[in-house]
């Protein structure tokens, strides 16, 4: 039985209900992070998204039991979990920071990424979605500053601007009258996530509704890659951009206030 996908439908739900429709017993995967005895369980419905297009899989409960993995398995979603749940109706919900991070950082690539396509011809080969960092290998020489601060600029344009995300499904054909230009080899019905005004491209992730949520992407540093068939570009992630920008600012309101408190109050006693 296909599982329905829930995430495609509302990728900001955190909590919902679902029933166990399958449950076995899987062997320890030391390589996957799994040292112990683990379950799979295959939900009805689900909103915990798998490892998929380069973003990580979430985590969070089912029931009693905590996520370890999720695993997209054609038409099915398997939910690997540290023990089997104590009735076949369970209560779930997501790890939100987790999953509003994911959904952060793999917008804001897939706009940076568009950026340095449409100006600069220069296409993603590939990227990697981690706790701290994104990174972009780009095909072609290595890109200059004056390169990079434009992409920059423009990807935190669109930003700043607040534009809205939408998903649209289609089959390969449809999608490309629609503008899509990167060439899908899937068959079927493709879902493709379209920043207004900026691109429409297949995309598996689920990213968030309005850009504004991204805060800003900062190209950090740029790091050769194998030969001239990649380069690769390191993005910081929205919350330590947040932090670089206004952290040392925040410290000195702080102290500038507890200054004048402590004025204050000896201006009162001293009065």
């Amino acid at each position: 039985m296909a599982t329905r996908r829930l995430y495609y439908e509302d990728s900001f739900l955190k909590e919902f209900t679902a029933r166990v429709v399958y449950c076995e017993v899987l062997p320890p995967d030391v390589k996957g992070g799994i040292p112990g005895t683990a379950w799979g369980l295959l939900l009805d419905r689900t909103a915990f998204y798998p490892t998929s297009g380069g973003q990580p899989h979430d985590l969070g409960k089912i029931g009693d039991a905590n996520v370890l993995d999720v695993r997209d398995e054609g038409e099915e979603i398997l939910h690997v979990v540290d023990r089997r749940p104590a009735d076949p109706d369970v209560d779930c919900c997501i790890h939100w920071p987790r999953r509003f991070d994911h959904m952060q950082q793999h917008t804001g690539q897939h706009l940076l990424s568009a950026m340095f396509q449409e100006r600069y011809g220069r296409p993603t080969v590939s990227f990697h979605l981690g706790s701290e960092v994104c990174t972009i290998d780009l095909r072609g020489p290595e890109p200059t500053e004056e390169i990079l601060e434009g992409a920059e600029r423009a990807a935190n344009q669109i930003i700043f601007e607040d534009r809205a995300v939408t998903i649209r499904f289609g089959t390969a054909g449809e999608l490309s009258r629609l503008g899509v230009r990167k060439e899908v080899d899937r068959e079927g019905i493709l879902r493709a996530i379209e920043i207004e005004g900026a691109l429409l491209k297949p995309a598996a992730w689920i990213g968030p509704s309005v850009l504004g949520v991204i805060l800003a992407a900062e190209v950090v540093y740029l790091l050769l890659g194998a030969g001239p068939a990649g380069t690769m570009n390191h993005v910081i992630e929205p919350q330590q951009v947040g932090m670089a920008l206004y952290g040392p600012y925040l410290i000195g309101v702080e102290l500038a206030s507890m200054l004048l408190l402590g004025g204050l109050v000896g201006a009162y006693h001293l009065g």
